[in-house]
């Protein structure tokens, strides 16, 4: 009697898995490509040499700990970060995604007029 109660609460989870998974892969993506995978190799996610990236073609930056986790974001999200210059990252913390510091400073500007 267990065995059957055990064997009939273990085949209502598999049914309750595949059916969430089934209704979560077809709500969640758009195209007929199916779910999309990330794999990347060679990568410390522990490191903490901080990363500058620009999201994609905008003003916008984002300070990570490491390259991977950039990798990592620019393979889940609909749009790449590319890696710019630390500095452009400056005022930024960690994790937050902001307006990219001017390469150019207020001093430069004023030597041009």
């Amino acid at each position: 009697m267990k065995l059957a109660l055990a064997l009939s609460a273990l085949l209502m989870l598999v049914y309750t898995v595949l059916i969430d998974g089934l209704n979560y892969t077809t709500s969640s993506t758009s195209s007929s490509s199916g779910p999309k995978i990330c794999v990347l190799s060679d990568c410390n996610y522990f490191s903490t040499s901080n990363v500058c990236g620009r999201y994609g073609s905008s003003n916008l930056c984002k300070r990570f700990n490491n390259s991977c986790l950039l990798r990592y974001e620019g393979c889940v999200s609909s749009v790449a970060y590319t890696t710019v210059s630390l500095s452009m990252c400056s005022g930024i913390s960690v994790g937050t995604r902001r307006r990219c510091a001017s390469s150019l400073r207020e001093k430069d500007f004023d030597n041009e007029y």
